[in-house]
């Protein structure tokens, strides 16, 4: 069983944050948390991504964010962990992806989001992607 962890800067934007950007905005943060999680993890990105995977992200920010609300902002961060894929209309899929897991769907990942409450100087977001095997995956 393999796990990554890496720390981000910044708590993750919020979902009524996320809704309020033009999408090309929204399209260079994907882009610049790409490139950032890709220098934090600088080598450990395995060859082939995990096929099943539990991934905990923890907020922590000044205030409790709504549970709709963490869970929604995560989505741009968890489209930076996927594996991009070329579909049969020639699109690319997942094009901001880095390549630790297959896809962000319940089929590939279970997911856990949490709030924590911290001063503003400690504020981050700190994302765990553990593998899962065998009798993991039936559970």
């Amino acid at each position: 069983m393999r796990t990554l962890t890496f720390t981000l800067p910044d708590p993750f934007p919020l979902l009524n944050v996320q809704q309020r950007k033009h999408y090309r905005t929204r399209q260079r943060e994907k882009i610049a948390t790409a490139r950032r999680i890709a220098a934090e993890l600088s080598g450990e990105i395995p060859a082939e991504p995990f096929t099943r995977a539990h991934v905990l992200i923890i907020r922590y920010s000044t205030g409790t964010p709504d549970l709709d609300g963490l869970y929604g902002g995560a989505k741009d961060l968890l489209d930076c962990l996927t594996t991009p894929e070329l579909q049969a209309n020639g699109k690319i899929r997942n094009k901001f992806g880095i390549g630790l897991i297959v896809d962000d769907s319940p089929k590939h990942i279970t997911l856990t989001v949490e709030p924590r409450v911290c001063k503003r100087a400690e504020a981050r977001t700190v994302v765990t992607v553990t593998e899962m095997v065998g009798a993991e995956v039936m559970a």
